[in-house]
Formats: C-alpha cells, structure tokens, sequence
C-alpha cells in the first residue's frame, strides 16, 4: 500500500498494542482485535495479510519505544560524559522499558509470531541494533575493548543486558534471586559486562 496509513491500519495497530502491551499473546486474535477495535471480523484481512503482519506493525512500535528509550537516556547526560557511562545509561534503560511493557517486550523476540517481511519491523528492529553499535563504538573510542570487533561486541553487550531484562520481566530472576532490587540487578549485570569504571577514572 502506497501513500499515507489508512486510519483504520493505525487504530487495528493501536488495539493490538495495548493489547499485547496489557495481556500479552495468549488471547489474542484478529478476531479479538477487530472487536475491540469496533469493526467487522474481517476487516484486519483487508488492511493486513494476517495476525502475523499485524504484529510486525506492533512489535515495529516497540522497537522505536525502546530506541526512544535509550535515546532520551542519553540526553538526560551533561555533555561530555563519558561514553560508556552512557553506554551503561543505556542498558538501563533498555531493561527498564522491557520491565514496564514485559508483553510486547517478548513479542518483540518472538519471531513465530511475527512477519519478517514487514517493512516497518526490519527498519525499526535494525534501527535499534544499530544504536547499540554507535554505543559501543563511542565506548570503544574513548579506550574500552578497542581490539574487539565492534559489532561482536554489541552482540554481546545486547545478550547480557536483554537476558536480564527477559529474566526480570517474567519473574525468573527474582524467584531465583529474592530481595534483589531492580537497581541492583541491572548495576552488577552493567559492571559484569562493561566493567566498573565510572566517570572517564580508572581504579
């Protein structure tokens, strides 16, 4: 489809967001979207070429709610921080959008689910990657693991960071670790994976 999205496209995606966002994926159907969304059952079939399409348009959106995220991270920061107290700004926010939206969160990862196909989903999802790529290579720059392949190591800085937040989402982490706090969690998995220099020092 060429030009502006049909309002109808963005109202089926707004309900299948909050949907997901509120319940997760358990119930949920073309059927029980259109309902809500207060159209005809099949009226998502004549905007998307099914469920899993639709939830590519959503998990779209979760990729730029988490890049916002880790965006406004950044600008929260003085200027000149240092690049990997920004890098450890960042995985903190990432963990923290995934805690407060836990159902589009595993949407997001779940390709069974979703339409690779789907323009928006392979902009937004590649988007996101890429900032943590311009993270770690800032970090890089400014002499943290500068031997390293850059995107290896994103990979890696990613791994560590959403592992956490999927564990601290789904309640494993806690039911395993209790009395951890969020802080806490997301401040040792940081320095694990980033190291504890703070500040632009060395200890």
């Amino acid at each position: 489809m060429g030009g502006d999205p049909d309002p109808l496209d963005q109202r089926l995606v707004q309900v299948a967001f909050d949907l997901v966002d509120a319940e997760g994926l358990e119930r949920l159907t073309l059927r029980r979207i259109a309902r809500r969304a207060g159209v005809s059952h099949g009226a998502p079939l004549r905007h998307f070429r099914g469920l899993a399409d639709l939830l590519a348009e959503v998990a779209a959106r979760g990729f730029l709610l988490l890049s916002e995220a880790v965006e406004k991270s950044g600008a929260q920061l003085p200027p000149g921080t240092d690049p990997l107290d920004r890098l450890h700004a960042a995985g903190r926010a990432y963990v923290e959008t995934a805690v407060a939206h836990p159902g589009l969160f595993a949407l997001m990862f779940r390709p069974e689910h979703l339409d690779f196909d789907n323009p928006q989903l392979a902009s937004a999802s590649t988007s996101a990657f890429e900032q943590v790529v311009r993270h770690v290579r800032a970090a890089q720059d400014a002499d943290w693991e500068p031997e390293r392949d850059t995107r290896r190591l994103a990979g890696s800085v990613w791994a560590a960071v959403h592992g956490l937040a999927t564990l601290w989402s789904q309640g494993a982490f806690t039911g395993a670790v209790p009395g951890t706090s969020l802080d806490d969690a997301i401040a040792i998995t940081l320095e694990l994976v980033l190291g504890d220099r703070r500040g632009g020092t060395h200890d």
